[in-house]
């Protein structure tokens, strides 16, 4: 015989209550985290009063994103201090993403300001300045390699250098040796590399410290393979009349490349090498 249908709610009248799907009570039920007090003989499933608190509480609980066997372990043991302890964790959880998200922002700032100074790249103009050292990963490449296993090596070092589920546009240049570059071998890079931070998994051995020192800088558009051994030449000769000579090898690192352009004409590229002065002293 049917209980005193009075004393209940249907689940269509206790999911208007809420304003949620009659298919969300029937997945609790389905769960056993909420399951009707009965089922009359017509079939509608019927939830006691005191069902409609603790629907109150599965619908908030959820609203913090709790998931749901932990609402359940939470249910069958309520008490001030298992409450506390849930939102305890839930807290924590929450500081665990606000900071996540604050890196991420300041990741997407410093992409966004990176990118809004392309518009005041000076280009084909050589700039002396003093810069300290700093250390870059680097990723060596064999004599041989080309094609497909390049591009498998610049994943690699794409993944070393990349932090884990973190957005950030890390690029990634090219270092030449000096004597092959400025023996007329400038295509035939000797390593990958990218500017070293904590989120680097590279090892030691992988890190390079690039020396303080004068440097060269050089800003040009266009395909690094076609335009260099023009640029080489400017190297050349604002090096001759300025009395400096080339150290180490030289770095190759873009400044425009296909993250914002799928036209390589318009790529930009910037040459960093390192100088040291020839000319001999005043008598």
């Amino acid at each position: 015989m049917d209980k005193n249908c009075n004393d209940y709610f249907t689940s269509g009248e206790l999911s208007s209550l809420y304003k949620i799907p009659k298919q969300t009570l029937l997945y609790y039920d389905k769960i056993g985290l909420l399951k009707p007090a009965f089922i009359s003989s017509n079939g509608y499933r019927h939830y006691a009063i005191s069902q409609y608190l603790t629907l109150e509480i599965i619908l908030n609980l959820r609203k913090l994103d709790i998931p749901i066997a932990r609402i359940k372990e939470y249910i069958t043991n309520k008490s001030p201090d298992t409450f506390i302890k849930l939102l305890a964790e839930k807290d924590e959880e929450c500081l665990s993403t606000i900071a996540f998200m604050e890196k991420l922002h300041q990741n997407i700032l410093r992409v966004k300001e990176n990118t809004e100074q392309l518009h005041n790249v000076i280009l084909n103009q050589i700039f002396l300045t003093y810069e300290s050292s700093k250390p870059l990963c680097l990723t060596p490449i064999g004599k041989n390699i080309k094609d497909k296993a390049l591009i498998k090596m610049i994943a690699r070092h794409v993944y070393n250098v990349f932090s884990e589920g973190q957005f950030k546009q890390k690029t990634v240049g090219w270092m030449v040796d000096g004597n092959e570059f400025f023996n007329d071998r400038p295509n035939k890079a000797a390593a990958f590399y990218s500017v070293y931070d904590n989120d680097s998994k590279l090892s030691v051995d992988n890190t390079y410290i690039r020396p303080a020192g004068l440097y060269l800088k050089l800003s040009f558009q266009g395909s690094y393979y076609q335009k260099i051994h023009k640029i080489m030449t400017i190297l050349q000769n604002f090096m001759h009349v300025n009395g400096l000579e080339p150290i180490g090898n030289i770095f190759v690192a873009p400044v425009q490349n296909h993250w914002v352009t799928d036209d390589v004409e318009h790529y930009i590229n910037k040459i960093i090498l390192r100088v040291k002065s020839i000319k001999k002293a005043a008598i």
